[in-house]
C-alpha cells in the first residue's frame, strides 16, 4: 500500500475517511472504477461491505486522539 503525504504519514491511498478533500463520492468513484476495470479484464469480482457508521460512537475519543 502506498502512503499518502500527511503529518504523520499514517494514511494509505485507500484511506478515504479523516482526510481533507477526500469524500464518500471519491470512495464510490474509486470502487466503481476498480469494478469496471476488472470487468473489462474479464476478472471475477466479489465484495464484502461492512457498515461502520456507528463504530466510532463506542470509542473513548480521548484515548483515540
Amino acid at each position: 500500500m502506498e502512503h499518502i503525504n500527511n503529518n504523520n504519514n499514517i494514511f494509505v491511498k485507500e484511506q478515504f475517511g479523516f482526510r481533507s478533500k477526500i469524500s464518500t463520492e471519491v470512495a464510490f468513484y474509486s470502487l466503481i472504477l476498480e469494478i469496471l476495470n476488472a470487468l473489462n479484464n474479464k476478472n471475477i469480482i466479489g465484495g464484502i461491505f461492512c457498515d461502520f457508521t456507528k463504530a466510532f460512537d463506542c470509542i473513548n475519543h480521548g484515548i483515540l486522539l
